[in-house]
C-alpha cells in the first residue's frame, strides 16, 4: 500500500491523517483498518498519529462527527410548501446518507470499539448533536409543519418514520457488508411511512 503523496506545505498533519484514516476505515477492506494502515497511508509514523489522535476511537469519533456534518443541513419548509413531499424528500436524503458505503463502514467499526471499550455502553444514552433523528425531529417541531399537524412529540415522531423507512435492513446491513439498500426501496418506504404517518396526525 502506498502512502498519500501530499504535494501542499498547507494540509497540516490532522487532515492528512484523517484523508487515510477514509480510505483505510471508510473505503478498505475491514481486515485492513488498522491504525498501522492509516500510518502507512498517511506516510507518517504512529507516534505522530497519537499525537494528534490519543486512540483508534478517537480518530473514528472524528470521522464520525466528519460524516454527520457530511449530511448537510435539512431547513424547516416554508410556508406554501407541501409538506409531505418535503418531509418524503427529508427521510429519503437521510437514510441514503447514513446507509452509504462510507456510513456503514463506519459504523461497524464503532461497533467493534464497543466490544474492546465496554465503557461506551455507559455514555449510549447521549446522543451527538447532529444525528438524523434530532435533525428530522428539529422539522417537525418546525412552526409550518405544526400549523397543519399535531405533533406531539417529535422525537417519537422522527424515531417512528426513520424505523418504518430502515425496518430490518439496518441489521443485514450491519451483519453483511455487501449488503446494500436499493434506492427504490428507500423511496417506496419513505413514501408509505409519510403518508400514513401525517395522516395520522393532520389537524
Amino acid at each position: 500500500m502506498q502512502a498519500i503523496q501530499e504535494t501542499s506545505e498547507a494540509v497540516s498533519p490532522r487532515e492528512r491523517i484523517l484523508s487515510a484514516a477514509r480510505k483505510i476505515f471508510l473505503d478498505g477492506p475491514p481486515e485492513h483498518a488498522t491504525m498501522d494502515a492509516v500510518a502507512q497511508q498517511a506516510g507518517m509514523s504512529k507516534k505522530t498519529i497519537y499525537r494528534e489522535f490519543k486512540s483508534q476511537l478517537e480518530l473514528l469519533g472524528a470521522l464520525f462527527y466528519e460524516s454527520l456534518e457530511g449530511m448537510g443541513e435539512f431547513p424547516p419548509p416554508k410556508p406554501g410548501d407541501d409538506i409531505e413531499i418535503e418531509l418524503y424528500s427529508v427521510l429519503v436524503r437521510m437514510v441514503t446518507y447514513g446507509t452509504s458505503a462510507r456510513s456503514m463502514a463506519l459504523m461497524r467499526l464503532l461497533i467493534s470499539e464497543v466490544r474492546r471499550y465496554p465503557e461506551l455502553l455507559m455514555n449510549a444514552n447521549k446522543q451527538p448533536k447532529g444525528i438524523p433523528k434530532e435533525l428530522l425531529a428539529n422539522w417537525l417541531s418546525s412552526p409550518v409543519v405544526r400549523a397543519k399537524y399535531q405533533i406531539e412529540d417529535p422525537e417519537d415522531a422522527a424515531a417512528m418514520l426513520l424505523g418504518m423507512v430502515m425496518q430490518d435492513s439496518g441489521f443485514k446491513l450491519i451483519m453483511v457488508p455487501t449488503a446494500t439498500m436499493p434506492r427504490h426501496l428507500v423511496e417506496t418506504r419513505a413514501r408509505r411511512a409519510v403518508s400514513i404517518y401525517l395522516n395520522g396526525v393532520r389537524k
